[in-house]
């Protein structure tokens, strides 16, 4: 009789994750998700970032799978996607001094639109193989929408190995024209596992660059990472993932837009906070976030989490929530219906406008392949 119900609340378990609650009854904002805007970019591929170009059009971009990566554009909302152009590819490098070869992988693309319409696509170049080739945040512009690009910039090097790395880049522009370049850095702290949030600036939207990283933030004996910044008046916020609980959780830190990280935000820093109202359980993930702020001032952040699912974090998903605020974030909606046994990862999130946002994510939830899938959503207020 136990053995019968347990097969009994397992399947009731596994149609309750697959449904994901979609959306839960507590007042505030939530996010209503159109499944009939759905669509697949790419049928294989990771790491997906979205934003939309000068010229109104939307552009993406992503890891292919094959070490390279691509962007696509569509001129319909995202209806329809262009073909892939490769913006940076994998390349063979050979260490003379000692003698050794490599393969550098390009992983971890964001970009920006710029105002004089120039975009800046900023990657992780990943050597698979130690001590031959650095860990590198790189940079390539285009000045024609995207057609063509430029030559790469390696704005920062760390060390040949994977465990002393440069990770996610992401951007921010200020008021006064300034652009900022964060990143996740285990560079400063080679005899341990701790990791930073750096940053670099241009006053030329990426021609060149700050010769010195500022620390962002650092909680000593753990491990900030996946930074995203976002403008909120006279404050910059950026969403990082915070293991203080030994799982990752979403954490927001904050400086003045007029004097930005004079110094870094630290663990008991009143500028450092938990993203969300409610607590998750130290056991669950929910690392790897993503924030926008939309034009009619909403905040909406992405994670992706083992809640209601099981404990491998690589089998997490796509998480949403908002508020009007840039704290207190609550009312989890999930974007896509995926199983248990099925992941959604490595997400983000852009503004469309109206109220409406799109959703872009790495996902096998319908499919036996990981691919790039994007579906927008109307963020509603609750009663």
């Amino acid at each position: 009789m136990q053995y019968i119900v347990g097969i009994i609340f397992g399947f009731l378990l596994s149609l309750t994750s697959c449904e994901q609650h979609r959306n839960n009854n507590t007042a505030g904002y939530t996010i209503d998700w159109n499944d009939n805007s759905l669509v697949c970019i790419a049928e294989s591929g990771g790491y997906p970032r979205i934003h939309r170009l000068g010229n109104g059009l939307l552009m993406v971009t992503y890891e292919d799978r094959r070490g390279n990566v691509v962007v696509k554009q569509s001129s319909d909302e995202g209806a329809t996607w262009s073909e892939p152009v490769i913006v940076f590819t994998r390349f063979e490098y050979q260490n003379e001094k000692n003698n050794t070869s490599c393969t550098v992988n390009i992983a971890n693309p964001e970009f920006i639109s710029l105002p004089d319409n120039s975009i800046a696509l900023a990657v992780n170049f990943r050597p698979n193989k130690p001590e031959v080739y650095p860990f590198s945040i790189a940079l390539k512009r285009s000045v024609d929408e995207g057609k063509t690009w430029l030559d790469e910039q390696v704005v920062y090097k760390a060390a040949p190995r994977f465990n002393d790395g440069c990770w996610e880049p992401s951007f921010l522009l200020l008021p006064d024209g300034t652009l900022q370049l964060y990143f996740a850095n285990e560079y400063p702290y080679l005899h341990s596992d701790e990791q930073e949030i750096s940053m670099f600036t241009s006053d030329n939207y990426g021609v060149t660059w700050s010769d010195i990283a500022t620390t962002v933030c650092f909680r000593a004996g753990h491990r900030d990472g996946m930074p995203v910044p976002v403008l909120n008046g006279d404050e910059i916020l950026v969403a990082i993932e915070d293991n203080v609980s030994g799982q990752f959780k979403p954490y927001i830190v904050q400086t003045s837009v007029a004097n930005p990280w004079e110094s870094p935000v630290s663990a008991d820093s009143p500028k450092r906070y938990s993203a969300l109202e409610t607590p998750l359980p130290d056991t669950v993930y929910a690392g790897a976030p993503y924030f926008i702020r939309t034009e009619n001032g909403m905040f909406v952040m992405s994670y992706q989490t083992t809640r209601n699912r099981t404990s491998n974090w690589e089998l997490s998903t796509m998480e949403v929530v908002v508020s009007d605020s840039p704290a207190d974030f609550k009312n989890p909606t999930y974007p896509f219906n995926v199983p248990l046994s099925k992941e959604a990862k490595w997400s983000a999130l852009a503004d469309l406008g109206n109220g409406e946002i799109a959703a872009v994510s790495s996902t096998n939830f319908n499919s036996d392949k990981i691919g790039v899938w994007m579906i927008k959503g109307k963020i509603i207020q609750k009663k």
